[in-house]
C-alpha cells in the first residue's frame, strides 16, 4: 500500500482536528452524550495515535492548530470535569456501597488511571530509599477522585500498605460531590480527605506528605502550570516527593505542558 505523503498527512490531521474543535465550540454544553462522546472519542484517538515526530510538530505548529491550542486544552479540561461529575452523580444515585463499587469501576478509563498510578507508584518507590510513601496529597482531584482511590487500591495490592490520601480542589460542588461518593464507596476519613482550596492559600499546608500529586488540568499553560508548582514546592516539607503530569507530543492538544522546572523549584 502506498503510503500517503507526509505533507498530505500533517494536513488531513489538522483539518480533522480543527472540526473537532469546532464542533465542540459549538455545542450548548459538554456534559456526556452520544454526540459529545463521538467527537471526544475522535479527538482522543487523533491525539494519543502514534506519529513521526516530524508530523507531530509540523501539525503543532501548523498557524491552525496554534491558532486554536488554547480554547480546545479549555474544551478538553471542562469536558473531563463534566465526564467526571456526571459518573460521581451516577455512583451516588446506587442505593449501596457495594452497587456504588460495581458502578464506579464501569467509568471509561479506569484501567488507564489503574495503570498510570501503578507506573507512577513504582517510579516512586525507586526514587525513595525511604520506603514507601505513605501520605499523598492530590492538587486539582476534581469531582471524581480517581487518582486518589487508585492509590488506595494499587498501594493495598502492590505491598498491603494502607494510605492516606487528601485531596484538594478549588471548586466546592467538586469536593462536596467527591466526599460524600467516596464516603457512598465506604471509605473512611482516615483514608480518604477532602479540602476546598487554592494552591496559594495559606490554609493549604502540605508539609505533612511524602508525596504531592499535582493533576494534569492545574493550570492552563506552561507559565501557570509553572507558578503553580513554584507555590507548591515552597508548601512541600523536608524530602516530599512532587509528582507532575505533563503532556508530549500531540497529546499537549488536549493538556497542558509542563515545560523546563525553573531552578527555584528544583531547589527547595
Amino acid at each position: 500500500m502506498q503510503l500517503q505523503p507526509l505533507e498530505d498527512r500533517v494536513t488531513s490531521l489538522v483539518t480533522r482536528i480543527v472540526a473537532c474543535y469546532v464542533q465542540l465550540s459549538q455545542l450548548p454544553t459538554l456534559r456526556p452524550s452520544t454526540k459529545v462522546n463521538s467527537i471526544f472519542n475522535d479527538l482522543v484517538r487523533l491525539c494519543c495515535d502514534t506519529f513521526d515526530e516530524v508530523i507531530a510538530e509540523k501539525v503543532l505548529t501548523h498557524p491552525n492548530i496554534v491558532d486554536i491550542v488554547t480554547p480546545l486544552r479549555c474544551l478538553c479540561s471542562i469536558g473531563e470535569y463534566q465526564l467526571e461529575a456526571h459518573w460521581t452523580e451516577r455512583i451516588l444515585e446506587c442505593g449501596s456501597p457495594k452497587e456504588a463499587g460495581i458502578m464506579f469501576l464501569k467509568f471509561p478509563y479506569y484501567d488507564n488511571y489503574l495503570d498510570l498510578v501503578r507506573m507512577e507508584l513504582n517510579a516512586l518507590a525507586s526514587a525513595t530509599r525511604s520506603g514507601r510513601a505513605k501520605r499523598f496529597a492530590v492538587l486539582g482531584s476534581g469531582p471524581l477522585p480517581m487518582t486518589a482511590l487508585c492509590i488506595i487500591l494499587e498501594s493495598m495490592k502492590q505491598n498491603g500498605n494502607a494510605v492516606v490520601v487528601h485531596n484538594v480542589d478549588r471548586d466546592p460542588w467538586a469536593i462536596a460531590k467527591s466526599s460524600a461518593m467516596c464516603r457512598k464507596l465506604g471509605y473512611r476519613l482516615d483514608q480518604v480527605s477532602f479540602q476546598c482550596a487554592e494552591v496559594e492559600d495559606q490554609t493549604l499546608d502540605l508539609q505533612d506528605f511524602d508525596v504531592v500529586c499535582l493533576a494534569s488540568l492545574v493550570g492552563t499553560t506552561s507559565e501557570q502550570k509553572q507558578s503553580v508548582v513554584a507555590q507548591v514546592a515552597r508548601k512541600m516539607g523536608p524530602g516530599a516527593m512532587l509528582l507532575l503530569r505533563s503532556a508530549h507530543w500531540m497529546r499537549s492538544l488536549l493538556y497542558p505542558v509542563r515545560g523546563h522546572l525553573h531552578r527555584e523549584v528544583c531547589l527547595v
